[in-house]
C-alpha cells in the first residue's frame, strides 16, 4: 500500500483512499461502499470526485499491484460457504 499511497501523493496530492475509491469507481458499473460508523469517517469521501484515472494511471496502478500483491484473495472469501463445506482457515 505504500507504493499506491506514494503515486497518489505525488501525481494527484491525495490520499491512497481517494484513489482507491476512485479507481473502484473508474472500472465502470460499480459501487464504492463506505463502512463508516460516524459521520466524521465520510470527510474523505469528496476526495474521490472531481476527477478521473487516465489510462497511464489504470496502467500503474495495475503494475504496482502485480508488483506488491503476492497472495490475492480470490472473491470466494467473502461467500458464504455451501452446506457441510467447511470454509478454510485464513492465511
Amino acid at each position: 500500500m505504500a507504493a499506491l499511497d506514494q503515486y497518489a501523493r505525488k501525481r494527484y496530492g491525495l490520499p491512497v483512499l481517494a484513489l482507491a475509491v476512485r479507481w473502484v469507481l473508474d472500472q465502470g458499473n460499480t459501487v464504492a461502499l463506505w463502512g463508516a460508523r460516524r459521520p466524521a469517517q465520510l470527510d474523505p469521501v469528496k476526495d474521490a470526485f472531481g476527477w478521473k484515472l487516465d489510462d497511464e494511471a489504470k496502467r500503474r496502478i495495475e503494475q504496482i499491484l502485480r508488483d506488491t500483491v503476492k497472495d490475492p484473495v480470490g472473491p470466494e472469501f467473502m461467500a458464504p460457504p455451501s452446506r457441510g463445506e467447511q470454509r478454510p482457515a485464513p492465511r
